[in-house]
């Protein structure tokens, strides 16, 4: 958890700036969730739209532990060993999240724990 209640102010200009620019952070906390990815049994008989939304349940739960509700989910990273399923992860994300998902990228891996095809990590934000 980090704690993000600074003011940053930043001097410096961008050519393609006027003026000087500051950055004004809230009193937040970032909360970071390791990796997610769906059961043996989930991976064993289910494609990669079930095993995202299972991955995406288990993160879910961590994130509650955490105090984080779904709709503060800011950013996920998602591991695909396919990436031809891109499509298929998309409909699971707009499903799981109702329209409002985080922004994400998509990494290319050779293969993840449990056989699975998907693994996804998290970072969320509480007050």
């Amino acid at each position: 958890v980090t704690n993000m209640s600074e003011n940053i102010t930043r001097k410096e200009r961008d050519s393609s700036l006027t003026t000087p620019y500051s950055v004004r952070n809230r009193g937040i906390q970032l909360v970071c969730f390791d990796g997610q990815v769906p059961s043996k049994e989930t991976v064993s008989d289910q494609g990669v739209r079930k095993q995202t939304l299972k991955a995406l349940e288990r993160v879910r739960t961590v994130a509650a532990e955490a105090g984080v509700s779904r709709h503060e989910l800011m950013r996920t990273t998602v591991y695909l060993t396919d990436m031809s399923q891109l499509e298929e992860v998309t409909q699971a994300y707009d499903e799981f999240f109702e329209g409002q998902r985080p922004s994400r990228t998509f990494v290319g891996v050779k293969q993840l724990p449990n056989g699975a095809t998907v693994q996804i990590e998290a970072t969320g934000v509480c007050d």
